[in-house]
């Protein structure tokens, strides 16, 4: 089938991976609309599609060495629907709200994995690293797509922000028409494959890589979440400056992931250590910055990092995985990455670090110290096999 149909059809589905941030942009006017429910309640709209990823992912991983991956997604997507559309007819009830978040939560958490799952399948050495980076500028794009869409949509009414969600259907008919039905691998023998067995013979990098990508997620989700306690503190704007300072860091995001071919070429084996650097370099940035040019430098850097550090590593997993382990494995990796956001304000409170400037000093120290890790153990140049490190070395050095 043709490459580009596919790589249209894959994605398509990156666009929605961000989908659960669009109605945050409305929690003002929910809040209006349901005096009697606590503002915490209502916030829980955004943030409990994250449990259902959790939740997701740990059963992908189960299913998806027995099931075809497009179909895996087009139930992905089904769920996103759902959990998208629904409030559009019921909305009276905030109750109502959490369970189709926690249903879009699900689809989400089908839709992650299959993405790298289907990327590896089809694709090898360069083009495979390029899928990987322009995943990740997918989903910076899906995110500013479908959050100025459902702000545009919900301006004068909140409800009308699910609007945003008639999206997934025009998702689900690419991946349906664009994608081959991929057959399911089987153990040699044609014996029932046993996802824990493959799970406790995945390679060692696997796991590694995967924890790097937790600790990624942790630090980073630092940045988002204190970034309008800094704008505040420093008078340098509202909600609007916050809502462009994300823009732009999701713009950055986007530049980055179709430049990985350049950027791996320069950066050979130092991707992660690189990764970590800029986003040590953001925090820095505006913690001390005065004015918002130096912010919105920030937001592009952070962008650049999350790029760099989260297309290397799905694809260092899929380089150390058979194909029979592909699911398993990348299942691994989603289900860390999801859970990186729920250990953030944890480990922060663990530690006693306040919001902003006290949180954005810890992501400097933390990010700093993965970076050294990442060049001490170098981890990229040990996962690419040497029988093919020339051949992927032109354009995954960086990556590897």
């Amino acid at each position: 089938m043709n490459k580009l149909k596919i790589r249209i059809g894959i994605l398509s589905m990156a666009l929605l991976t961000m989908s659960a941030l669009v109605i945050t942009s409305a929690f003002s006017a929910i809040i209006r609309s349901f005096p009697k429910e606590s503002v915490a309640k209502i916030q829980m709209i955004g943030t409990l599609p994250s449990l259902g990823t959790v939740i997701a992912t740990f059963l992908v991983s189960f299913l998806a060495v027995h099931m075809s991956k497009k179909v895996l997604g087009l139930i992905g997507v089904t769920l996103s629907a759902l959990g998208g559309l629904l409030p559009l007819a019921f909305h009276s009830s905030v109750n109502v709200l959490l369970m189709c978040a926690l249903l879009l939560g699900l689809g989400l958490g089908f839709i992650n994995p299959i993405i790298p799952m289907l990327i590896s399948m089809f694709f090898d050495g360069d083009d495979r690293a390029e899928m990987m980076g322009q995943n990740t500028a997918i989903n910076s794009l899906g995110s500013i797509i479908l959050m100025l869409l459902g702000g545009f949509l919900g301006a004068n009414n909140w409800v009308h922000t699910y609007y945003a969600f008639f999206i997934t259907i025009i998702v689900f008919l690419l991946v349906l028409f664009f994608l081959p039905k991929d057959k399911v691998v089987k153990m040699d023998n044609n014996k029932q494959v046993n996802t824990l067995h493959l799970l406790g013979g995945l390679n060692k990098y696997v796991f590694y890589a995967s924890i790097i990508g937790l600790f990624m997620s942790i630090i980073y989700t630092i940045y988002p979440t204190n970034l309008s306690i800094i704008v505040d503190s420093k008078q340098l704007g509202g909600t609007s400056i916050t809502g462009i300072v994300n823009a732009v860091g999701t713009i950055g995001g986007f530049i980055a992931g179709f430049s990985m071919k350049k950027i791996n070429h320069a950066v050979k084996d130092k991707a992660l250590p690189v990764g970590f650097f800029l986003l040590a370099l953001t925090f820095l940035l505006v913690r001390i910055a005065n004015n918002i040019v130096i912010v919105l430098i920030g937001a592009i850097l952070s962008g650049f990092a999350m790029a760099i550090v989260m297309s290397t590593i799905p694809f260092y997993v899929s380089l150390v995985s058979k194909p029979i382990e592909l699911a398993v494995s990348m299942s691994v990796f989603q289900f860390l990455n999801a859970l990186g956001g729920i250990f953030t304000p944890l480990i922060l409170s663990w530690f006693n670090i306040q919001s902003g400037n006290d949180a954005f000093t810890f992501g400097i120290i933390a990010s700093f110290v993965m970076m050294v890790l990442c060049l001490f153990f170098n981890i990229g140049k040990k996962i690419l096999p040497s029988s093919k490190k020339k051949q992927i070395q032109r354009s995954s050095q960086v990556v590897s």
